[in-house]
């Protein structure tokens, strides 16, 4: 047996079964049963030498950080949304079905049927546009207020829909805190914050936001739509809803987001910035811009550093993994030597805000 992309050993495990079991722990963390049981039958299946074998195996080096799972189940459930199979139909509550416990069964069974569209879903990245991250975004623009900022430009990296970039049009609400439009039909009420964000009640203004994404989608283009909630996990209604109701705000205020690599954007967006507070911000995207990226990007951010003033401040704000949560750091420049801070623990969804600094 010749060695598989990845393995050092012919005893190392499988880096795409292990990426199939830790999709699953993970999906049973994020409160999604439906897919915890089917990327463990997906698993079981693989480890088999069965239809899923045949499909995945060798297909990458990272299955993990290519979140090859993901681009599967994506696949098949864009197939269900089109309406293109009523037998998986009937499993996806996305549709109005329910998980039977044939569910992973026909999964493999019917995903043959689907080749085509499967090996497209393979071939295209992983886009999810979180918009419950935008409570990060409402919290943060609260609290700038604190160092006098009262307008910003945004600048958002791995943006793809551009979903967040209206954060200002959505609403948070703890207590007597009140955060963005309290029109708006995409809501962030107490039950989404462990603790209040202590932040002052006024939010400093966005005076341009741009975002950039190696691959963008367009939600105004009705395919590129349905690949977006074709991401979202099929169980989790609520979470449907929240970017269903990001969309509509979206194609209505249509956000700019270009494509392009994240650090000669940002070096070209920071030459050219404007004579007040510049924000930066990225959630869960860090891991996978890769160390050369990574380099750049911090350089780019440590050149403009040198031109910025209490008047002009550079921040740099990110939601990145921490273990079982994800940490919300900023680091802001203002002419001196730059100051860190921890300002909360999140979920990865968004959920359950824990602020961490005083007023």
């Amino acid at each position: 047996m010749s060695l598989l992309p990845g393995q050092s050993s012919l005893f190392e495990e499988d880096p795409m079964l292990a990426a199939l079991r830790a999709q699953s722990v993970s999906c049973g963390q994020l409160g999604s049963k439906m897919y915890e049981t089917l990327f463990t039958e997906l698993a079981d299946d693989y480890e088999a030498g069965g239809r899923i074998y045949a499909l995945l195996a060798g297909r990458s080096a990272r299955p993990i950080h290519d979140a090859i799972p993901l681009r599967l189940a994506g696949a098949i459930h864009r197939v269900v949304l089109c309406g293109d199979d009523p037998r998986l139909a009937r499993h996806y509550p996305s549709v109005g079905g329910k998980p039977g416990e044939d569910f992973g069964a026909d999964f493999i069974g019917y995903v043959r049927e689907h080749l085509e569209e499967v090996e497209i879903g393979l071939n295209s990245q992983v886009q999810t546009n979180e918009v419950g991250r935008s409570v990060v975004h409402l919290a943060l623009s609260h609290w700038l207020t604190k160092f006098d900022i009262e307008e910003f430009d945004f600048l958002e990296v791995g943006a793809s829909a551009g979903l967040n970039l209206n954060f200002d049009k959505f609403y948070g609400c703890f207590g007597q805190l009140r955060m963005g439009d309290p029109s708006s039909e995409l809501r962030f009420m107490g039950d989404w914050f462990e603790t209040a964000p202590l932040v002052p009640k006024t939010a400093a203004r966005v005076a341009n936001r741009r975002g950039v994404d190696i691959s963008p989608i367009d939600v105004t283009d009705s395919a590129q739509e349905l690949r977006l909630l074709s991401f979202v996990w099929p169980d989790q209604k609520a979470r449907m809803q929240r970017i269903q109701a990001a969309i509509n705000i979206a194609k209505e205020h249509k956000p700019l987001v270009d494509r392009e690599s994240a650090d000669s954007w940002i070096e070209r967006q920071l030459l050219t910035r404007a004579a007040r507070a510049t924000v930066v911000f990225h959630s869960i995207v860090w891991q996978y811009l890769g160390p050369d990226v990574q380099r750049r990007f911090r350089m780019a951010l440590e050149d403009a550093a040198i031109t910025a003033t209490p008047e002009m401040p550079l921040i740099w704000a990110r939601m990145e993994p921490a273990g079982k949560v994800a940490d919300v750091r900023v680091t802001m420049w203002r002419g001196n030597e730059p100051e860190e801070f921890l300002l909360a623990e999140i979920g990865y969804h968004g959920q359950d805000m824990k602020w961490l600094l005083p007023y």
